[in-house]
């Protein structure tokens, strides 16, 4: 996990926002590129029960997310954080019965550090995950769905999350602003955090490709064995001896092992033949 860094005082939202820009304006471009081409992906408004969205979590877990990734979330999460004015913005993912803060912005505020576990069940994020569209609560205390949810009980109430996709659309997990107090969650806070999700996702599919490229080199490796191995076995007749070329045509072993090999002969005659040959001659 990314070890926790101190706030820097200077010019919080300019500094923020640039950072912000940068770290995703190329990634909403891959990602709108993604969703445009993959006609067959699932309803992103199809619902799921609770074990169908953990399973869809862990479809491709074995996927590692790497350092310098990590990196670049905790980056963004620190500036939305501080853009939006809210003690917490979290990348989650997906966990068997849990939802796992992969990575949290880095503050004395913030109720959710990197590496925090809770149940799935009873949290916003469950909602957003299984319904699979973006999610707001501006005051759970007014809110019948939710005013007796621990979230609630636990003094977080509002919330807006958007559900993060692997390419093949599994739910990888969350990403969420959470507030201790009532948030209406103006356009630009649901367009910036829009963004973060289409980023997210750019880097999920970029680490999705990579695997599967390795796979692809493995079977390609694999093959290459299978024809090295072919290549040393050489079709040669019984009776007259002559190997078969790749292109179906008999040579005299002399000729094959020279042409292939780089290798002269020089004609001799063994015992046994000697014997045979001079047993013909004399009758």
């Amino acid at each position: 996990m990314v070890r926790q860094r101190k706030k820097s005082a200077s010019s919080p939202l300019c500094n923020a926002g640039w950072r912000i820009i940068v770290s995703c304006v190329a990634a909403i471009s891959i990602s709108s590129l993604r969703r445009n081409g993959n006609a067959k992906k699932k309803d992103v408004l199809q619902e799921a029960s609770v074990e169908g969205v953990i399973k869809m979590g862990q479809e491709i877990k074995t996927i590692q997310i790497p350092s310098q990734i990590v990196e670049i979330w905790q980056r963004i999460v620190d500036s939305i954080s501080t853009l939006l004015s809210v003690p917490s913005v979290m990348i989650n993912r997906l966990e068997p019965a849990e939802l796992e803060v992969f990575c949290s912005n880095i503050s004395s505020v913030n109720p959710f550090p990197s590496g925090t576990r809770m149940p799935l069940l009873g949290v916003y994020c469950e909602t957003t995950a299984r319904m699979r569209k973006r999610n707001q609560v501006e005051d759970a205390r007014k809110d019948p769905v939710w005013a007796e949810s621990p979230t609630a009980k636990a003094g977080i109430y509002s919330y807006l999350g958007f559900p993060v996709l692997w390419p093949n659309g599994d739910v990888f997990g969350t990403i969420c602003a959470i507030d201790t107090k009532a948030n209406k969650w103006l356009t630009p806070s649901d367009t910036l955090l829009e963004t973060v999700k289409d980023a997210v996702e750019a880097h999920l599919a970029l680490l999705t490709t990579t695997e599967e490229l390795k796979e692809k080199n493995k079977e390609l490796e694999q093959a290459l064995g299978e024809i090295r191995t072919l290549r040393e076995l050489l079709p040669i007749c019984a009776y007259c001896k002559k190997i078969r070329d790749d292109r179906g045509y008999w040579n005299q072993l002399e000729s094959y092992i020279g042409k292939h090999f780089d290798m002269k002969f020089s004609h001799g005659v063994c015992p046994e033949c000697y014997e045979k040959e001079m047993k013909k001659l004399h009758g």
